[in-house]
């Protein structure tokens, strides 16, 4: 049996929960679909339309989990013995979704399909979020296969559910970024293989530029936490590998100050119509310096 859990907060996520449930009944194959919202702010009509389709449950949370917590309630909820963690902002990008899947399951106890982008440019405010996927989540299949573990992300991952019982996300992360970086390392760490397969979902649900500057600021700040407990290392975040470079080339002590003059600027062309990558990632420096 499969069992698709959908982690969401404060979204609509019928229309994908129904395109899912068309894909399994197509298949005729045992299926659950698990929609858990963490914004313990219960929806009357999400949760109507969700629980009229056979097989699917929309259930509110009565505390916010957490990213991580509400993964694991997620598992822990699952009657299925594969587990396909989909977010709710995701689209499969194939009629045949489902299918790839449940083919692969038969063969590998972990499976990424991959992460796509739409092709036609989102307006002004969502072009960072865009171009940052586009150039940093959706690799290609060859790309994913040469670097397995570097390449895959926790919002468009199937995995036996034994596999995850043993390694679930760490619930102790209660902070926004990387619990999917941590859950991937742990399976890493612990030789379980990923398999890559051409099985990619769109990610339809881009932040504007001021919210996802946010969040990455939010991130920065855990990444420092999760560096200085040892469940990061400077080698997994390219922030933080070359601001160790930096230091120890000497750079830092005369870069510092010329970032926080410039900074403004940096904030100001990224949420502006034609952002750079060279600036978010000059601004993440800003973060992890200041």
């Amino acid at each position: 049996m499969l069992s698709i859990l959908l982690p969401i907060y404060q979204l609509d996520p019928f229309p994908l929960v129904k395109e899912l449930h068309q894909q399994c009944i197509a298949l005729e194959f045992p299926f659950e679909i698990l929609v858990f919202d963490d914004s313990t702010d219960a929806n009357t009509t999400i949760a109507a339309n969700i629980n009229s389709l056979s097989h699917c449950q929309y259930h509110i949370n009565s505390k916010t989990l957490g990213r991580s917590g509400n993964r694991n309630a997620l598992a822990q909820k699952a009657k299925g013995t594969v587990l396909l963690f989909l977010d709710g902002d995701m689209w499969p990008k194939s009629k045949n979704f489902i299918a790839h899947y449940i083919a692969s399951s038969t063969h590998h106890s972990v499976v990424f399909g991959g992460i796509a982008y739409r092709e036609t440019p989102p307006d002004n405010k969502h072009q960072l979020r865009w171009l940052f996927g586009r150039s940093r989540e959706a690799y290609s299949l060859n790309q994913r296969t040469k670097n397995p573990y570097s390449t895959c992300f926790t919002s468009n991952l199937l995995i036996v559910k034994t596999i995850f019982d043993l390694y679930p996300f760490d619930a102790t992360l209660t902070a926004y970024g990387y619990e999917d970086l941590l859950f991937i390392k742990t399976l890493q760490h612990n030789g379980i293989p990923i398999h890559h397969i051409e099985n990619p979902a769109y990610h339809d649900g881009l932040e504007d530029a001021d919210v996802f500057l946010t969040k990455t600021t939010e991130a920065i700040r855990h990444a420092e936490k999760l560096l200085s407990m040892g469940k990061l290392e400077v080698s997994d975040l390219r922030v933080v590998f070359w601001s160790h470079r930096l230091k120890k080339w000497g750079v830092q002590p005369f870069l510092a100050p010329f970032l926080r003059i410039i900074a403004p600027a940096l904030q100001k062309k990224l949420v502006g119509p034609c952002p750079k990558l060279w600036a978010l990632d000059a601004f993440k420096l800003y973060c992890l310096w200041r």
